[in-house]
């Protein structure tokens, strides 16, 4: 049965085939034509009857005058309504083609509207009229207006704001931008994203609104506990309520956890919380509103795991891996613009060489792996010593060169003291092992002592060599006698 209903709908829609591959002027002319070729039979089927008549009267026995009178309303008849046909036939002509134009030009003004979507960038084949569609009826052409308004204005704006975030710098940016969208645009007011750590298996909240949610929001100490991330699938507590256990607030708030995933790791989530739901149309809403934010949050995706993979190689040839402080390729690619800083301050900057003494026997005696440990808690000590705006950079081995910005020589000679005096009086625990180190450091201030960065950085190297030379475990301020010569 089903098979003779296919065969027969496939031969009803090849004779009609010719009609469909039409154009629609051409279904509207062919249509009309049709209209008026019969009115046209029925006229001449009236024009017929008519002079059969007068036939038949002319063959009576009737007095010629009234015969002759008879006649004449006849032809008038035939006059009438010859032109009452005309006249039909030319208002139906106008009024269906002005109906047929109408529905053209919405149907021209939505495909113009959807190309316009497709070769959004290139301006020179864009519509000349607006991309939204008027709305001028309330039926289903009006509906099919406006479902189509909204679609290209969803694609628009989402289409807008992956451009706008490719030209974004940081993962932060984007996900400030991803924040005002919920917030703005999409009207979801509260919720987290939380971002999965690269190297390990942490997971931290990086953006959270409103702000105090961020003491409220589950309590993970691994990735592992959230279940969006742990399935890879969006989670939901609407209709299964408890359904994640890190969830404190079950009690008053639903939430609906996305996983972002790219090439099938799960960079974070996003979850979004919700008073408890109290009528099917904000039920509806809040089901529109999500399913635009995984739109957005998909486009957002690949930008997203670009810039942190760009961030990654940055912070590899950055830093150093060991201590995780900058390394001399930072140095070397930064300190233009830090230097100008300090010229345009018209202030100083304490450069201060440090460098851990008898490091090789350390080495040589324990192994590599108790003077790495070493190193770590020196960058430690180096760090928690300085300012935010301070720099500590792992020069080389067991080197360290600290640049004090903004900062004249009494308070560098202080904070080169302070840093000597925290390593003596440390306690090196590694393994089962106690070890004391000491620290020697070279202090030479820029502008006061040359007005070349690297010559400051080689006068702090001699101080620091003097340091060394003169027993060790001490802060030595640069000199213009520890150094003749005219070069550096």
């Amino acid at each position: 049965m089903t098979n003779y209903n296919n065969t027969e709908n496939s031969l009803w829609l090849q004779l009609w085939q010719p009609f469909f591959s039409l154009s629609i002027y051409g279904k509207f002319i062919l249509v009309l034509a049709s209209f008026l070729f019969g009115y046209l039979l029925i006229g001449l089927h009236s024009y017929s009857f008519i002079q059969t008549l007068k036939v038949d009267l002319s063959e009576l026995n009737v007095e010629q005058a009234l015969l002759d009178s008879t006649f004449q309303a006849l032809d008038t008849y035939i006059i009438r309504g010859g032109i009452l046909v005309l006249v039909v036939m030319l208002i139906l002509s106008l009024t269906s083609f002005l109906c047929i134009h109408a529905l053209v030009t919405f149907l021209d003004q939505m495909i113009c509207s959807l190309k316009t979507l497709r070769i959004n960038n290139d301006r020179s084949r864009a519509c000349k009229h607006g991309t939204l569609i008027p709305v001028i009826t309330q039926d289903r052409i009006g509906e099919v207006a406006a479902l189509v308004n909204e679609l290209t204005s969803h694609i628009r704006n989402i289409s807008l704001f992956r451009r706008t975030i490719e030209a974004d710098e940081t993962v932060d940016e984007i996900y400030r931008r991803l924040a005002y969208v919920f917030q703005e645009t999409l009207k979801l007011q509260t919720f987290v994203i939380w971002e999965v750590g690269e190297q390990d298996d942490s997971i931290t909240a990086v953006y959270t609104w409103p702000l105090e949610l961020e003491h409220e929001s589950c309590a993970m100490s691994n990735a592992r506990l959230c279940r969006a991330r742990r399935t890879g699938e969006v989670v939901s507590s609407s209709g299964f309520p408890n359904i994640c256990p890190v969830f404190p607030l079950t009690d008053v708030m639903t939430h609906t956890c996305v996983p972002m995933i790219v090439s099938g790791k799960v960079l974070g989530v996003v979850q979004f919380l919700s008073l408890f739901v109290d009528s099917p149309q904000r039920a509806a809403e809040m089901e529109t509103n999500l399913h635009l934010g995984s739109l957005y949050l998909q486009e957002a995706l690949p930008v997203l795991h670009a810039k942190r993979l760009a961030s990654n190689l940055h912070e590899m040839a950055t830093k150093d891996s060991l201590t995780g402080l900058y390394n001399r390729h930072f140095l070397e690619s930064n300190i233009n613009p830090i230097i100008a800083g300090v010229k345009r301050r018209k202030s100083a900057m304490g450069i201060l060489m440090c460098d851990l003494d008898f490091f090789k026997q350390v080495n040589d005696e324990y192994g590599h792996d108790v003077g790495d440990q070493i190193l770590k808690t020196l960058a430690v000590i180096m760090q928690n010593s300085v300012r935010a705006s301070d720099i500590v950079i792992r020069y080389g081995g067991e080197e360290f060169l600290i640049l004090l910005t903004d900062c004249e020589i009494e308070k560098a000679i202080e904070v080169a003291e302070k840093i000597r005096a925290t390593v003596e009086e440390k306690t090196f625990r590694v393994q089962s092992l106690s070890i004391r180190k000491t620290l020697s450091i070279g202090v030479s201030i820029l502008p006061l002592d040359g007005e070349a960065f690297w010559e400051c950085v080689k006068y702090a190297d001699i101080a620091l060599y003097k340091a060394k030379e003169s027993g060790r475990n001490k802060v030595l301020r640069f000199e213009p006698f520890m150094w003749s010569s005219d070069s550096y």
